[in-house]
């Protein structure tokens, strides 16, 4: 909606209504599918299904359906539509790994979810950071006494 910004009301509003829409009729089968996918392997496989072609296949059949109901405007939809998908799809893929937002064996109660959320939240946030630390802090580290080579 945000990106519509320039777009006259009434745009505003149809794109939203066919947004939600969209999303209220697909977001729990889209949600299946990427949660059947966890049991992939190898792991990068099931990340990629996951995180790359479940949500984007979600956002090419929103886009059509966008195309088809609002008569081709699709500017709106670009690059950061994009991003948002992927960053979204990363974060439910990191909630999922780590227990929450299930459904079935293995799930938790709604309230404990929610209980979660705010540390993998933390944790989907600072765990890129550390790790790109860590790397730095490992290319940084003197070589230990016995690991040093003489060149000749």
């Amino acid at each position: 909606m945000a990106a519509l910004w320039h777009s006259p009301l009434y745009a505003r509003e149809h794109f939203g209504a066919v947004e939600a829409a969209y999303v209220l009729l697909t977001a729990g089968v889209f949600s299946a599918w990427q949660q059947q996918a966890l049991d992939v392997k190898p792991r990068k496989l099931a990340w990629v299904i996951t995180v790359l072609a479940i949500p984007l296949g979600s956002l090419a059949a929103d886009s059509g359906l966008h195309l088809w109901l609002d008569n081709g405007n699709m500017r709106a939809l670009g690059i950061g539509a994009l991003i948002v998908t992927v960053v979204s799809a990363m974060y439910h893929w990191h909630l999922m790994q780590n227990g929450a937002m299930l459904v079935g064996d293995g799930s938790r109660s709604f309230v404990d979810d929610m209980k979660l959320l705010p540390r993998l939240t933390v944790t989907f946030v600072s765990g890129p950071i550390q790790a790109l630390l860590n790397r730095v802090r490992a290319a940084e580290a003197p070589a230990k006494p016995g690991e040093i080579e003489i060149a000749a």
